[in-house]
């Protein structure tokens, strides 16, 4: 078994080297803020599925936990308090209408546009700020 530990580990070693190596070229080339800006804006690109998907079913599973819950509440109400319940209900709605949210936001950053960002228009007043 101990040797069967060393042997994963230097596999996950040698998998994030290569990714390490793989990604050096992209890295080096951000020179500027606005380089960096634009790497990141590509590299986060497909999130936006990936948080609204993991959003819609945790928001469904805490909706379903927190109707289970008032009915546990209806039950016995000295067993299971009704605040359980509620605040299953109050996150799932939340985590059901992030989505909602975080496309609101996108789109009053990119003027209305969802299709993509970019980091071309952004600007600093003045960088004597942080020197100081």
């Amino acid at each position: 078994m101990k040797t069967k530990m060393k042997l994963t580990h230097k596999l996950a070693a040698a998998a994030t080297l290569g990714m390490i190596a793989g990604n050096a070229d992209a890295a080096s080339a951000a020179t500027t803020f606005r380089d960096m800006s634009n790497n990141m804006i590509a590299a986060t690109g497909g999130f936006n599925n990936l948080i609204s998907v993991v959003c819609w079913i945790g928001g469904a599973g805490l909706g379903v936990a927190g109707i289970f819950k008032l009915k546990n509440h209806v039950d016995n109400p000295g067993q299971t308090p009704m605040k359980d319940g509620l605040v299953r209900l109050g996150c799932g709605g939340a985590l059901l209408a992030f989505p909602f949210i975080q496309q609101a936001m996108q789109g009053s950053i990119s003027n209305g546009s969802m299709q993509k960002l970019n980091a071309s228009s952004l600007q600093m007043d003045s960088t004597s700020t942080f020197g100081n």
